[in-house]
């Protein structure tokens, strides 16, 4: 991405951050509102930049767009999807998507219901940030994989324990996790760019 790409793109974060924390529709919490800016949105941003450039993409319950709408605009090389269950959320990506003129497709409804017909197994690319544990994530996220195809989930300080609680779902969809941030320092913490979240790579192994 160039200077002036990057240029557009910080003005679109912005606008972003702007009608998030403007909607009526608790997008998100009150403390992650006043956050935007210095926590939320620099994560994935910088989530974006750890993903693989071979798409598409389905991001699993997007809600406000984070990370799906920042990583349609940090990575415009990618086709992005994003899929929300609730209608007025699904409504605000599509408007802003608009607004920002980001060529995403909004799929409404239920990650369980949706995955069929021209939508099974077609990512290689699938996100998840803060929509449930991996236990409960995998099942929902499995049916979109490409057979090339790698989750990328977004996890907190109990990532261990959440791919222990996995194992058996992991193994019941034919999964493995393939990265994590102690065997991959780039799915890990960054002392250069603090903001950089832990990340879970699962997919088909070998």
């Amino acid at each position: 991405m160039g200077d002036g790409d990057e240029g557009v793109a910080e003005d679109r974060l912005r606008v972003l951050a702007q009608a998030i924390a403007a909607s009526p529709h608790n997008l998100v919490s009150r403390t992650a509102r006043a956050e935007l800016t210095t926590r939320h949105i620099p994560e994935c941003r910088a989530f974006a930049r750890q993903l693989p450039t071979d798409g598409p993409l389905l991001d699993l319950g997007s809600g406000g767009g984070l990370p799906g709408l920042v990583i349609a605009i940090v990575r415009p090389d990618l086709e992005v999807h994003l899929l929300e269950a609730t209608g007025k959320k699904a409504a605000f990506l599509e408007e802003t998507a608009a607004r920002l003129r980001l060529p995403v497709t909004v799929h409404r409804g239920r990650a369980e219901e949706l995955a069929r017909g021209e939508l099974l197994r077609r990512f290689r690319i699938v996100t998840a940030r803060a929509v449930a544990p991996l236990q409960r994530l995998v099942p929902w996220a499995a049916p979109y994989l490409h057979r090339d195809g790698h989750l990328f989930a977004i996890k907190g300080e109990r990532w261990r324990q959440e791919i222990e609680d996995a194992k058996a779902v992991l193994a019941r969809f034919d999964l493995a996790v393939l990265g994590d941030p102690s065997t991959h320092p780039q799915l890990g913490e960054d002392p250069a760019d603090p903001l950089r979240p832990r990340v879970v790579m699962i997919g088909r192994g070998s």
